[in-house]
């Protein structure tokens, strides 16, 4: 499918405007001119080259770098700095475009340059849209459009508003998606500006069928597709058909979607577009195979697969391998199938394409596996799970990244309490110290008095008045500089304060991270309608979380118990559940011996337990649970974590493994699964060691696993949300006044 998201940037990073000739600016260039008008100058020629001559640009942003004298600070290194950021981008080495448009917007904000600004600013906006950093891409898309504002530059305002909106679409934010999009309309109608204006429409169409607003999304493309005609732009036109394809597709409109696919190819046919047309063949062959005609979709493969080898379109000619596989695999032709795919891993591999990787790396395993060949079964899952694993750290570094920044708090809050310790000390030695000192002075004035009395009390009178005088002026002083002490500390309280504020506020952002990453009771309960989650983090952030998801007609819920608790155990939890999603979900393996081994395999790669020679001891304890409703036949491995089950009226304790999850420390672990047939009505209860650890009752004791059994025994009967609530109101009894000593986390369900 095509996309108009690459010409927008395109309009933006190009300031959608005409450059002079750069040969008469070049000929001026050798004339005599001011530092400023030089600098004039080499900004248009860099404007000029962009699209022709990006070599040339990066020579002339050179010469701006060369022009500032080394003053970083100035605005001719800035736009140096600003158009090296423009080559870089041209030749896709993101790095080098981030660094260099960074350095330039700091210099125009501190020059209070707003052009530069917003030049700069809205570039970055457009860099970190297209690496998926959607939340920078807005805060710059945001300052970019109050800045434009402010210039009063409604051409850059509409094309912000539309950034903004695509912004949010891929956020899936999709309300204020629309609201920016017609915004960015309604500017362009007052400004009479027709170009680019079916961009925004498509980005409305897609928006509404994305929403499921199909009405809205047809109405909106049919409009895009006439101004697309009345513009004249093939490729806009074509790639309207394409998204009214892709809609129908959507609808369930296979005839429909296959001819607007057709149309598209006409109009890329006609203007000679043969990258729009290698498209438009992909997407007519997927049409064909999904109405399982092969022969027509493999014809249409072959086709799209010639125009993307002339058209040097690596990434689409991988995807057609994909798709040529599959047929081969349907046609059980298990060789071609083998070589389309691995002929598409070799591309994505020379590309860098990991989600490409991932699909050739998935369908070989699983190809292999269909003919019974279980070692390059094995070989090719282990690369599938090795790229999954290479893409989750790319996605999720910056997720992990604030929770690792914010690993450090506790270690900042016990400095925070020394310092406030120090200052209230230096308070004390600070009021001592003057009081000695008004003391010692009053004392001294005292004596030269009287000896002065003594020696020459009519000479001397005189000068004592002075001396008196002058004391008087020094005690003035010194208590002007003891309150100066106050306010300084003063102001030194309120700087604790506004960092300790600073540290809740961060650990609380964490929580709604945290809290993001664990599946709604709502969704349990659909599945589980008699079920509780019992859930009280020790500190705002817990290093307890639960995990659970369905897959081929399974149940799986987990209770997972990680290293340490608040902000530490928090940064485990990320990367456990990213792990249990990777393992499962993406994977497809559901037999929780071989999830907690991978698991644990997992972890310790990592940390890099295995390559530290002190290594870390960090992991978790889980408790895993498979439930085959159809079979009524429960699967169960545990880590250091009991499965509870109650049945005949009894509670019964299935042991657990004695290893933990990750930590290289422990050798030759084997985790098992323990098998267990259930009837309706038997209930079954996981639990960290949180509650059974709490110190309370009338001897300061822990709880302890006895009293926890008899309390689950005690329950039984109740039902399950009377069950929670009984459990909460033992804790709280139990606990009294004690601080509670780690996370809690209790969970419940009865099996039907």
């Amino acid at each position: 499918m095509k996309t108009l998201i690459p010409l927008f940037i395109f309009l933006i990073l190009s300031n959608a405007s005409l450059a002079q000739n750069p040969d008469s600016l070049e000929n001026l260039l050798s004339t005599e001119l001011s530092k400023a008008d030089k600098q004039n100058v080499l900004i248009a020629l860099c404007k000029s080259y962009r699209n022709s001559n990006p070599n040339a640009m990066r020579l002339y942003a050179e010469e701006l770098i060369a022009l500032s004298d080394t003053d970083t600070l100035s605005n001719s290194y800035g736009w140096g700095q600003y158009y090296l950021g423009d080559y870089y981008y041209l030749v896709d080495d993101f790095a080098n475009t981030e660094n260099h448009l960074l350095t330039a917007y700091e210099i125009f904000n501190n020059n209070d340059n707003k052009l530069g600004e917003l030049e700069s600013s809205t570039s970055l906006a457009n860099i970190y849209f297209y690496r998926d950093r959607y939340k920078t891409a807005l805060s710059f898309a945001e300052s970019s459009l109050d800045l434009a504002y402010s210039l009063e530059n409604k051409s850059q305002q509409a094309n912000l508003l539309a950034l903004i909106c695509d912004i949010y679409t891929y956020m899936e934010r999709y309300n204020l998606a629309i609201q920016h999009c017609i915004q960015s309309l309604k500017i362009k109608e007052e400004l009479q500006i027709s170009q680019g204006k079916e961009i925004t429409l498509n980005s409305i169409g897609l928006i509404y069928q994305e929403m499921g607003t199909y009405e809205k999304s047809k109405e909106y493309l049919l409009e895009a597709l006439a101004l697309a005609q009345e513009n004249g732009e093939p490729y806009n036109i074509a790639t309207t058909h394409s998204n009214i394809g892709n809609f129908y597709l959507a609808t369930g409109k296979i005839d429909s979607a296959l001819q607007s696919f057709k149309r598209a190819m006409e109009i890329d046919s006609a203007a000679n577009d043969k990258t729009g047309l290698a498209y438009s063949y992909f997407d007519i062959g997927k049409i064909y195979q999904s109405k399982n005609e092969f022969d027509m979709a493999k014809q249409y493969f072959r086709n799209a697969k010639t125009l993307a080898k002339e058209q040097n379109m690596a990434e689409l000619e991988a995807r057609i391998g994909l798709e040529t596989g599959d047929i081969h695999i349907n046609e059980e032709n298990y060789q071609q199938a083998i070589a389309e795919l691995k002929n598409s891993s070799t591309i994505a591999q020379k590309i860098n394409s990991s989600s490409i990787l991932k699909d050739t790396y998935q369908k070989l395993s699983r190809l292999y596996d269909k003919m019974g060949d279980k070692d390059n079964a094995l070989i090719y899952m282990k690369l599938y799970m090795l790229e999954s694993e290479r893409k989750f750290k790319e996605e999720n570094i910056r997720a992990i990244a604030e929770i690792e920044a914010l690993y450090k708090i506790e270690k900042k809050e016990k400095e925070i309490g020394l310092l406030q310790r120090d200052n209230n000390i230096k308070e004390l030695q600070a009021e001592q110290r003057s009081f000695f000192i008004i003391a010692l002075s009053a004392g001294l004035v005292l004596l030269i008095i009287l000896i002065l009395i003594l020696y020459n009390r009519n000479k001397l009178k005189n000068r004592a008045n002075q001396a008196l005088n002058e004391q008087n002026i020094a005690i003035q002083e010194q208590k002007e500089e003891i309150e100066s002490q106050k306010e300084e500390l003063a102001e030194k309280g309120n700087s604790l304060a506004a960092k300790n504020q600073q540290i809740t506020d961060s650990i609380t952002y964490a929580k709604q991270i945290q809290d993001s990453l664990l599946p709604q009771i709502s969704t349990i309960k659909e599945v589980l309608p008699d079920s509780f989650i019992l859930f009280k983090p020790r500190d705002i952030v817990s290093g307890d979380f639960y995990w659970f998801t369905e897959i081929e007609n399974k149940i799986a819920i987990a209770l997972v118990d990680c290293t340490g608790h608040g902000v530490p155990g928090a940064f485990m939890t990320v990367l456990a559940n990213s792990l249990l999603n990777q393992i499962v979900i993406e994977t497809g393996i559901t037999s929780p011996d071989l999830i907690v081994s991978l698991l644990d395999q997992k972890i310790q790669q990592n940390l890099h337990q295995k390559q530290l020679e002190n290594a870390n001891t960090d992991g978790l304890d889980i408790s895993l649970v498979m439930l085959d409703k159809k079979n009524k036949r429960l699967e169960y491995t545990g880590a250091k974590i009991p499965l509870y089950l109650r049945r005949n009226d009894e509670i019964e304790v299935i042991k657990p493994d004695r290893y933990s999850v990750g930590s290289s420390q422990q050798k030759n672990k084997v985790f098992l699964k323990k098998e267990i047939d259930y009837k309706p009505g038997n209930t079954i209860y996981l639990s960290s060691d949180g509650f059974q650890d709490q110190f309370g009752g009338s001897k300061n004791k822990k709880f302890m696993k006895k009293k926890f059994r008899d309390l689950l025994q005690e329950i039984g009967e109740l039902g399950i949300n009377e069950q929670k609530d009984h459990l909460e109101e033992s804790f709280i009894r139990w606990r009294g006044s004690n601080p509670q000593t780690d996370d809690i986390l209790v969970i419940g369900f009865k099996l039907q």
